[in-house]
C-alpha cells in the first residue's frame, strides 16, 4: 500500500491532467472551511482485513493537524475509505457525516464504465463544504436557544427572589402588642378601664390630724 506522506498520493497517476484542479479545490476547501484533505491512490487495498482501520491508524500515524479527512481510492478494487483524524471537530467525524462523505465520493466512481477518480475526490470535497455550512448555521440558532433559556431562569430566580422578600417584609410587620390587646379597632369596650388609667384618676384623699374648734 502506498503512504500517506503528501496532500496527494498517486502512484498510478489516476488523477491524470486534473492533478492541479484537486490540488487548487484541496487548497479551496482548506480556506473555506479549514478542513484538510489528503487523497491516497491505491491499486487495492491486499493484505488489509479491515481497510478502515488500517486508513485510520495510517491517517493518525502522521500526526495530522485538527479536522484532516483521508480519501483512500483502490483502483483495481473499485473501494474506497474515508477516514477523519481523532483530533477533529464533533460535526466531522460524526459517523452518520462519514458515511455521507463516502457516499458522495463513491457516486464518480460506479457510474459508467470508466471510474471518474478526480471526480470522486471533488465530490467528497464538495460534501464537506455541505455539512461546514449546515454546522455553521446551526451554531447560531444554538447560541440563540441558549441565551433564552439564560434569561428564563435569570426570569424565574428574580421571580422567587421578590415572593420570598415580600414573605419576609409580611413577618416583619404584622401584629403588635397592642393589636393583641384589642382585637378590634374600636378599642377597649365602654365599661372597662385599664387598672393603671384608674389608679391614675382616683386621688387618694389627704390624712392628718383634726382641729378642733375653739370655745
Amino acid at each position: 500500500m502506498g503512504e500517506i506522506n503528501a496532500e496527494v498520493t498517486d502512484p498510478q497517476n489516476l488523477l491524470g491532467g486534473n492533478v492541479s484542479h484537486v490540488n487548487d479545490e484541496i487548497a479551496s476547501i482548506k480556506q473555506e472551511t479549514g478542513v484538510t484533505v489528503r487523497l491516497l491512490y491505491l491499486a487495492n487495498f491486499a493484505g488489509s482485513k479491515d481497510p478502515d482501520t488500517w486508513a485510520g491508524e495510517s491517517l493518525e500515524s502522521t500526526k495530522p493537524p485538527a479536522n484532516t479527512v483521508l480519501l483512500a481510492l483502490a483502483s483495481n478494487d473499485g473501494r474506497l475509505v474515508v477516514a477523519v483524524s481523532h483530533n477533529s471537530d464533533d460535526w466531522l467525524k460524526d459517523k452518520d457525516h462519514v458515511s455521507r462523505l463516502s457516499q458522495a465520493a463513491l457516486g464518480p466512481i460506479q457510474k459508467g464504465d470508466d471510474p471518474d477518480w478526480s471526480g470522486a475526490a471533488c465530490a467528497m470535497m464538495d460534501e464537506i463544504k455541505v455539512l461546514h455550512k449546515q454546522e455553521t448555521s446551526r451554531k447560531p440558532k444554538i447560541i440563540i436557544a441558549g441565551s433564552i433559556a439564560v434569561i428564563l431562569v435569570i426570569i424565574v430566580i428574580g421571580a422567587v427572589v421578590m415572593l420570598l422578600r415580600r414573605r419576609g417584609k409580611k413577618k416583619k410587620t404584622g401584629e403588635s402588642p397592642s393589636d393583641k390587646d384589642y382585637p378590634s379597632d374600636e378599642g377597649p369596650k365602654t365599661g372597662q378601664t385599664d387598672s393603671s388609667d384608674a389608679a391614675k384618676l382616683v386621688k387618694p384623699k389627704a390624712k392628718g390630724p383634726r382641729h378642733r374648734k375653739k370655745k
